[in-house]
């Protein structure tokens, strides 16, 4: 049984508090948002889960709307100023091109009651079965996203045909970019060291 708490961000595990992916990914990266104003931060983070919500509100509607209706719906419900807007066309012209047949979105999984996280999306991507992550960022941090996607994949249990990122940069053409996975050897070693640290503090 997995329960997240929206506001301290916290997830549970059967009733115990469980340190996020996030929180891995912070360890093995402390220093990515070094010195970025915090108010800066959190504005990227407010326009990248608008973009979430968005794509995932786009392809709850598509199952009973035509796809103009759909995208219509998604931009009048969710708000979107103009540049978001434009961040959704590039999803949907990517979800044309490769194919994007969305298989479940927004689900929270767990490893072994040692982590815990929620990925963005399963689909089949060009007919492969593949778990992806939608970025917003300008740059996409290809070696971060190994990381993560892996770390979603091992707690899932099974293995992915393709780890795709699915990059919708602000202002910028969407792109699909595969991403390379991390052994499992790699991401056991690197959790245990995290939690030896974090089981300390």
């Amino acid at each position: 049984m997995i329960d997240f708490l929206e506001e301290p961000h916290i997830y549970l595990v059967d009733g115990v508090i469980t340190p996020s992916v996030s929180e891995i990914l912070h360890f093995i990266f402390p220093d990515k948002y070094k010195g970025v104003d915090r108010k800066i931060l959190n504005k990227k983070a407010q326009y990248g889960t608008t973009i979430h919500e968005s794509i995932e509100m786009y392809e709850a509607n598509i199952k009973t709307m035509a796809i103009q209706e759909a995208f219509d719906v998604t931009i009048q419900a969710k708000e979107l100023t103009y540049i978001q807007e434009a961040s959704l066309r590039q999803y949907l012209k990517l979800k044309n091109r490769y194919n994007i047949d969305v298989l479940e979105q927004e689900m929270m999984i767990q490893f072994e009651k040692k982590y815990a996280g929620r990925f963005d999306m399963i689909a089949n991507v060009k007919g492969y079965l593949s778990l992806c992550d939608i970025k917003t960022t300008a740059e996409l941090d290809e070696e971060y996203l190994s990381w993560q996607l892996s770390y979603y994949e091992l707690a899932m249990g099974k293995t992915f045909e393709k780890l795709y990122a699915i990059w919708l940069p602000k202002k910028g053409i969407g792109q699909i970019v595969e991403i390379k996975r991390k052994p499992r050897e790699v991401l056991i070693k690197k959790l245990n060291e995290f939690l030896e640290v974090y089981n300390n503090d």
